[in-house]
């Protein structure tokens, strides 16, 4: 490379090729004999330049949920080596769970809403069979009270805080007419109810209006890896990994393919071949670094955005809010499934969740 005063100066190295600049904007090539001249604009360049630095800095400096890699199988911890059964790990206690006729629910269509009376809509409460009717047509009224208030026909186009209010008002009508009819265990109605450091019910109603995730799933999902809030750790609700390994690694159950097995084994404690669904799998301990967050609320919003971006997670979408079609396609892909999670019990283990806790009454 050469400093040029005159275009003259430019010499010839050993292999015929040579550069040379002339400030402000020329700049030379000589090949063979031949010099090509070339005009370089500065503002461009310095543009140029500016514009790559600020895309450096956006990706050094992006938000946590755009770091989001990889969700785990569920976090194997009060158990010890003993793999849990369904029952024993939402602690099911024998306890019958009622069954919901969703068909033979009354619900008030929006269409017809204005012309209701209050007399009508007494009577309607005054009659219905069960809590749980009665907490599904209350949530009715109360939706279709809001849509007509701001004159719209979805609750995602309710502004912020009239969502914010009904979505509050929603969760409290939920814990009144549902789990306060349960027995469920303490620590489990803490988990749903308690209102620090999250209000976890308003928050999932709030990502499924925005992000179309059903509440039943986020809740579910949240409850089953972190074993009901008793081990949430970095405010990280959803097992989310983080592989830049800046965090401490921590200990987790995997299962693995013979491929996987032999691909992960830099991270694995110790492994056990077992038979699940007539696969043979590898079961491992392994160690691995998990995402941190700020506040419990940015694990949540990590969550709706992971599941919105990666297109492998595209199918889930198309199953609208039939939790039941959501929890058998979240899986893991040995089992057909878009590869939340490696267990082969995460989606049963979901279901099972939501049917006792009648979650699915929240994916309005």
């Amino acid at each position: 490379m050469y400093f040029l005063k005159n275009q003259s100066e430019l010499a010839v190295s050993s292999n015929n090729v040579s550069i040379g600049i002339k400030f402000p904007n020329n700049l030379y090539l000589r090949y063979r004999g031949n010099v090509y001249t070339f005009i370089i604009n500065p503002k461009l360049l310095l543009t140029t330049i500016a514009l790559m630095v600020t895309l450096l800095a956006i990706q050094l400096f992006s938000s946590p949920e755009e770091k989001v890699i990889f969700v785990q199988a569920p976090i194997q911890y009060h158990y010890g080596n003993n793999e849990p059964t369904m029952d024993e790990f939402i602690e099911d206690f024998g306890i019958n769970i009622e069954e919901v006729n969703h068909a033979g629910t009354t619900i008030i269509p929006v269409k017809t809403a204005q012309n209701i009376s209050d007399q009508y809509k007494e009577q309607k409460l005054n009659s219905v069979a069960s809590s749980l009717d009665r907490f599904q047509i209350e949530r009715q009224l109360l939706v279709t009270d809001y849509l007509i208030a701001e004159k719209v026909t979805r609750v995602d186009q309710l502004k912020s805080e009239s969502l914010k209010e009904l979505n509050s008002k929603i969760s409290g009508l939920f814990k009144q007419y549902v789990l306060d009819q349960m027995q469920a265990p303490p620590h489990v109605y803490e988990f749903f109810t308690s209102t620090s450091p999250l209000k976890k019910i308003e928050t999932a109603l709030m990502e499924q209006a925005k992000y179309h995730v059903p509440a039943s799933i986020t809740l579910a999902q949240a409850a089953l890896e972190t074993g009901y809030g008793k081990r949430v750790i970095g405010n990280n609700y959803f097992g989310v990994k983080d592989k830049t390994g800046k965090t401490t690694p921590i200990t987790t159950t995997e299962y693995y393919t013979k491929e996987e097995f032999k691909r992960n084994k830099g991270i694995i404690v110790s492994s056990q071949k077992v038979k699940r669904n007539g696969k043979v799998l590898y079961k491992c301990v392994v160690k691995d670094s998990f995402a941190e967050y700020k506040s419990p609320w940015e694990s949540f919003r990590a969550h709706s955005l992971f599941l919105n971006k990666q297109k492998r997670y595209a199918p889930l979408f198309t199953q609208g809010r039939d939790y039941s079609s959501w929890a058998d396609m979240i899986g893991s892909t040995k089992y057909g499934g878009v590869g939340y999670a490696t267990s082969p019990l995460y989606g049963e283990l979901l279901k099972k969740i939501i049917k006792r806790y009648h979650l699915d009454l929240l994916d309005y």
